[in-house]
């Protein structure tokens, strides 16, 4: 694959990969056994990228899921755009399929049977009653593609499978259309009263893929679904967070105002765009604005629009507008021309800046550079305009933009809508529909732009300390940690406010056996984040708050440490940190193999590997029919591997052995030419050894760890997408590891809740809006009567959240406290930790315990770390700075996280 997977995409590729092959082994040993395989996958998910990965591993790679042969894929559709956008993503995504392998059934396809390890791409209208590829014996043809799917069924049926992309449309419709697509559909499946051989397995790609999976239990066909969460999706930055909705309340307004707006809108984002990608040195994005008209516009209305767009926008000519009208044709208005263009083609023609639409476009217009939509139909075209806009939530660098969060949202003016029709289209977006919407987008109705906020540049006040008096305890917070053996004692911390909720006389730090303890557990890495201070402390908030220590929560599906150590060095290579990485990783893991063998030729033991590589013993017992009395006969021969063996072993070596560790060695070790036999066999013999795959593993893992914390602030200064790139390796992890949080620079956000002062980032006036339930109202309001001197919503994920681990059922998950004060305590500025806790949900415990640890680890970089929740009528606070009090919650049993704040809380 050209491309990183994110760790749903690789999850979902290794699911699938697993179903088609053991369904395909099914099929060959019982015939009967036909099976249906379903991926479904939310827009904007990377279904392609995902198929790609399957259709490479069983074509390229099918000794690894247990078979000996590339397999056939059919690849079928209702819509030839689609094939062939699905093929050029496919050529752009994979790292082996050549043009050759990727085919596309035109009317000139005659065909026995299908070739293995290729993909055909078929639109079914050409297997329509008239068309000519239905038939044979017509212009030539020797077979029918009815034919040649029929042979290939027969002749190869434990290779062949049919993907059906789309899978949900058509299936169960009324329409005429719908139907005779179902109706073909159907029969290239074949089996059930189609009298066509029924194909061994089916693959279906779809959205919502319930009728799908109903009409293959009713044919009988055994089901396996991979579902991929829309959560998942979203939090890998591939849709947009937000969609700005913009009316005039139902207010009659000039149609060229609101296009002038939209205008300036996407010069807007133009600018944007070209600020960040210049700053971070990477492509350049070329925004464009989409405007929906009516279905009969006049060509005087056209003439209009077009005319306003070029008077607002002096860059754009009429080479840089187009449309997608059904008419396929370019149009004439005035003594211009608008060409007719592709929606497929519209993401890779850069010079295309203005897109001109009536209804949805089609299913193979794919394009994230689409950032504003100004539609000018009517509320009664609700379903129209969000099937447009579903198309444009796709993130143009396919990932989340940490920096600058203004560019992580698209904007869609609607002049012709009232409140409540606004309403009802971001009711649509929460909720998603079944073809093109991905739901739980943030919708925005009423925009404001955030920055950080202008009136917390605040420089602490000088602490009254005589020259030779011990540093204070603020001073020690905000040192660098050194490592555990190194670690100053920490003096007792200083007592809270009078306001403030209290702190126990037990705070001191945790003991260096309870730290062990968590240690062994695995939650915590042993590593500091690579943030350094000066020993005075941050000089403003927005430092000390990005300097908090978090966590990188591990991703659900690992790639192997060689290959995440691989790709750890190239990445370090690539960037200019550490040229000589991959040469580097290569020699620590090799060395690994040098001591395994060092250690079996000491011990005696390397020549009997090497025997046991080199011959199989074949053991035989002769039995004398007829003859009793007379006992058989054991004998054993030692067979030596032929040519092929040795091949077919060192194939098994290269998969113990990954990323060319295998070949590698054996380079390592033959001198000559001569040698190569003898090494194979030697590398045979060592991949052999019980221990050693895991051994490789820990060193590579133990690599990628001190890397990461030798090169952890060169990889700060990386541009964005390097340091997401850097990220991505560091969740790979089976553990969390140390990470820091960046703190939002620009977003857009709802002007929506209660306005408050001195959050990090504000509007112009320096507030910041938004909806807290009671609890959470209470402790903000709580401490800013304190006199805290700024705060921190913290979002639930992303680079500006901060993230604690803690343990579940279900493995590690993420605990996002709600709230960052800073106060001014002795002249410096501290940090506390609030987190309002809801006691009533499943994992409440258990986010207690993780807070806890994290305390127990990270107390010296806080003035208080504290959970509340309202028992009853009274808030409740647990002191996670009190040693007792974490003891207290490591140690419990009960479930029920309210026991706790009675037992071993203290009034808030």
């Amino acid at each position: 694959m050209q491309f990183e997977l994110f760790d749903y995409q690789a999850e979902a590729a290794g699911s699938v990969t697993k179903h088609l092959a053991r369904a395909l082994r099914n099929y060959a040993e019982d015939p009967a056994e036909q099976a249906a395989v379903i991926l479904a996958a939310p827009t904007g998910a990377g279904k392609t990228v995902i198929a790609t990965a399957v259709v490479e591993a069983l074509l390229d790679e099918p000794e690894k899921v247990g078979s000996e042969r590339a397999k056939t894929f059919l690849w079928v559709t209702d819509d030839p755009s689609l094939n062939r956008q699905t093929l050029h993503k496919m050529m752009a995504a994979s790292s082996s399929l050549a043009p050759n392998r990727l085919v596309t059934i035109e009317n000139d396809f005659d065909a026995e049977v299908f070739e293995p390890g290729k993909v055909y791409f078929l639109n079914i209208q050409k297997l329509s009653a008239k068309a000519s590829l239905s038939k044979s014996q017509v212009d030539g043809r020797s077979y029918s593609l009815w034919e040649t799917i029929a042979n290939t069924i027969t002749q190869q049926p434990c290779d062949f499978s049919v993907v059906v992309d789309e899978a949900h449309r058509g299936m169960g419709a009324t329409s005429s259309v719908r139907r005779a697509r179902d109706t073909i559909v159907s029969q290239i499946i074949g089996g059930g009263s189609t009298g066509r051989p029924a194909v061994p397995v089916v693959w279906g790609i779809s959205a919502t893929p319930r009728k799908f999976v109903t009409a293959m239990t009713d044919l009988g066909r055994t089901v396996k679904t991979h579902l991929i969460r829309v959560d998942d999706v979203r939090a890998s930055g591939l849709l947009k967070d937000q969609i700005v909705l913009g009316h005039t309340a139902g207010v009659d307004a000039a149609e060229s105002t609101l296009v002038r707006h939209a205008v300036r809108r996407v010069r807007e984002y133009e600018q944007s765009w070209a600020s960040y990608t210049d700053s971070s040195d990477e492509p350049r994005v070329h925004p464009a604005l989409v405007i929906q008209v009516a279905d009969k516009p006049t060509e005087k209305e056209l003439a209009d629009l077009i005319g306003t767009v070029l008077d607002e926008w002096p860059e754009v000519h009429h080479g840089n507008i187009v449309h997608v009208f059904g008419e396929h044709a370019d149009l004439k208005i005035g003594e211009s021309r608008i060409s007719w263009c592709p929606p497929e083609d519209i993401q890779d023609r850069s010079e295309v800046r203005v897109v001109l639409c009536k209804t949805a476009i089609t299913t193979g217009w794919d394009c994230p550079r689409a950032e504003v939509l100004v539609s000018l139909r009517v509320a009664k075209d609700i379903d129209l305009i969000t099937q447009v806009m579903g198309r444009m939530v796709r993130t143009p660098l396919a990932r989340r933009i940490q920096s600058a969060e203004d560019l992580n949202a698209v904007h869609c003016i609607l002049p012709k809508f009232d409140q409540s029709a606004v309403d009802a289209i971001a009711a649509k977006f929460r909720a998603g529909d079944d073809d093109t919407l991905t739901g739980g987008t943030q919708i925005v109705k009423e925009p404001v732009q955030l920055a950080r906020n202008p009136q917390l540049e605040l420089q602490p006040e000088p602490a009254s300390v005589s020259a030779d008096g011990p540093a204070s305890p603020a001073h020690e917070n905000f040192m660098k940690l050194a490592a555990d053996d190194d670690r100053p004692e920490r003096s007792e911390g200083r007592p809270a406010p009078a306001n403030s909720p209290d702190q126990s006389e037990n705070q001191d730090s945790v003991s260096q056996d309870s730290v062990s303890n968590v240690e062994d557990e695995g939650l915590f890495a042993e590593a500091e984040p690579v943030q350094q201070l000066s020993s005075s402390g941050p000089s403003n908030v927005f430092d000390l708050v990005a300097s908090l220590p978090s966590y990188t929560i591990p991703r659900r599906a690992l790639r192997s440490p060689v290959t995440r150590l691989t790709s750890l060095a190239l990445l370090l290579a690539n960037t200019g940190i550490e040229e000589q990485a991959p040469i580097k990783a290569r020699n620590q893991l090799l060395a690994v193999l040098d001591t395994m063998r060092a250690d079996l030729v000491e011990a005696g033991k390397m020549e009997e590997a090497i025997q046991r590589a080199r011959s199989t013993r074949l053991y035989e017992r002769s039995v004398f029919l007829g003859q009793d009395g007379k006992e058989a006969v054991d004998t054993d021969t030692v067979i030596q591997l032929d040519a092929r063996g040795i091949r077919i072993l060192m194939d098994r070596a290269r998969a113990i052995l990954p990323e060319g560790l295998a070949n590698a060695y054996v380079n390592r070790i033959a001198t000559t030419d001569d040698d190569v036999l003898e090494a194979m066999i030697t590398t045979i013999a060592l991949a052999g050894e019980p221990t050693l795959r895991s051994e490789i593993d820990i060193r590579a893992s133990q690599l990628v760890e001190d890397w990461f914390n030798r090169y952890g602030s060169a990889i700060t200064r990386q541009p964005a997408v390097e340091q997401e790139r850097f990220d991505r390796i560091k969740r790979e992890s089976d553990r969390p590891l140390p990470t820091t949080i960046t703190i939002p620079t620009r977003r857009i956000d709802d002007a929506a809740g209660k306005a408050w002062e001195r959050h990090l980032i504000s509007d112009d006036a320096g507030l910041f809006r938004v909806v807290l339930r009671d609890w959470e109202e209470h402790v903000l309001r709580t401490e800013l009567d304190a006199g805290a001197k700024a705060w921190y919503r913290n979002p639930q994920s992303g680079r500006h959240s901060l993230q604690i681990p803690y343990m579940t059922s279900q493995g590690i998950a993420g605990l996002a406290p709600d709230f960052i004060f800073v106060h001014q305590v002795g002249g410096e500025l501290v940090a506390s930790l609030i987190d309002p806790h809801g006691t009533h949900l499943a994992d409440a415990v258990p986010k207690l315990k993780g807070l806890a640890t994290y305390a127990a680890n990270h107390s010296s970089r806080y003035h208080r770390i504290q959970s509340v929740a309202k028992i009853g009528t009274v808030y409740r606070m647990l002191n996670h700075r009190d040693k007792e009090v974490r003891e207290a919650i490591l140690a419990a049993e009960t479930q029920d996280a309210a026991d706790l704040f009675r037992s071993h809380g203290t009034d808030y």
